[in-house]
């Protein structure tokens, strides 16, 4: 359902997210201040800007010692690789000396448990391309979808360090209304967010913990060949999930799958597509393209 522009999404929290809700919630409404863990990776803050809309985000990384490093990989979805994003947006409306807030702020709460064969640093596209039908406001989504490469870096990892198991991302958004826009308003509003993001945030939170597709590595022919001649070694990488889909063909471009491969999470059958395919798939769906699985869905729900 879509009521004044927003997505109405379901509740899935769990008790650490729930104790955020609660304190969110809970009458009476308190003012909360969010802390991340990890180390912030510089700049404090990236700003940007796509049409009536700016940004400011604060990333955090978690890297574990390296003497953990094995017992974290292996945790896999169960607590250890996570993404978690912080989403909050604002609209503004112009006023004679200025801009002001109209509305209330929202504030949505999402945790990606990320796969034990990959990372959180490769796995962020998949991540932020899914907000856009989980949390965006339905009227502003194509500017917000805009918006959020712009606060990254230019090849989609913020800098994020590889070994990194959970990483905290901080979305401070302003949306000023469309009639209102102007270069020098906009240029207000960003001045009013910054002051904004400085003080303890009130607001509507949603907290909803989703699975991210796998990455899969799709063996080469000496690896092949290698394989057939007793497993003579190559210089081949071997990550931890491989499999084989010979003139197996992407479900949504239909071209053969020959690199960048990615499963859908928990699917009866193994649904496999091109990676970057699965970007521009979510940008309009949390569903599997086939079976229409949500990326949201219990294991329990097939």
């Amino acid at each position: 359902m879509e009521s004044d522009g927003e997505v109405e999404v379901p509740l899935k929290i769990d008790g650490d997210v729930e104790a955020r809700a609660r304190a969110v919630w809970g009458p009476p409404v308190r003012r909360v201040l969010y802390a991340p863990e990890g180390r912030f990776l510089g700049p404090p803050r990236r700003i940007a800007y796509a049409g009536n809309t700016v940004g400011l985000l604060s990333v955090a990384a978690v890297v574990p010692p390296p003497g953990d490093l094995p017992a974290a990989d292996s945790q896999g979805q169960g607590g250890g690789k996570q993404i978690l994003v912080l989403y909050r947006y604002t609209h503004f409306s112009a006023v004679p000396d200025g801009v002001e807030v109209c509305g209330s702020t929202k504030l949505h709460y999402l945790r990606f448990a990320v796969p034990a064969a990959a990372s959180p640093a490769g796995s962020l596209r998949w991540a932020w391309s899914s907000l856009a039908p989980l949390i965006y406001p339905s009227c502003q989504s194509s500017e917000l979808q805009a918006l959020w490469p712009r606060m990254i870096s230019s090849d989609g990892s913020n800098g994020i360090p590889l070994k990194a198991t959970r990483v905290k991302l901080i979305a401070d958004v302003g949306i000023l209304r469309r009639e209102d826009y102007t270069q020098k308003r906009m240029s207000d509003v960003s001045t009013a967010l910054q002051d904004m993001v400085e003080e303890p945030w009130p607001g509507y939170h949603v907290g909803m913990e989703l699975r991210l597709p796998e990455p899969v590595h799709v063996p080469c022919a000496c690896a092949d060949e290698a394989e057939a001649a007793d497993g003579e070694d190559t210089d081949c990488e071997r990550p931890a999930k491989r499999g084989k889909f010979v003139e197996e063909r992407c479900p949504i471009c239909f071209e053969l799958l020959k690199s960048d491969v990615a499963v859908w999470p928990g699917c009866l059958l193994p649904h496999v597509f091109h990676g970057e395919c699965l970007v521009l798939a979510l940008k309009e769906s949390e569903m599997c393209p086939l079976c229409r699985r949500r990326l949201s869905a219990p294991d329990e729900q097939v």
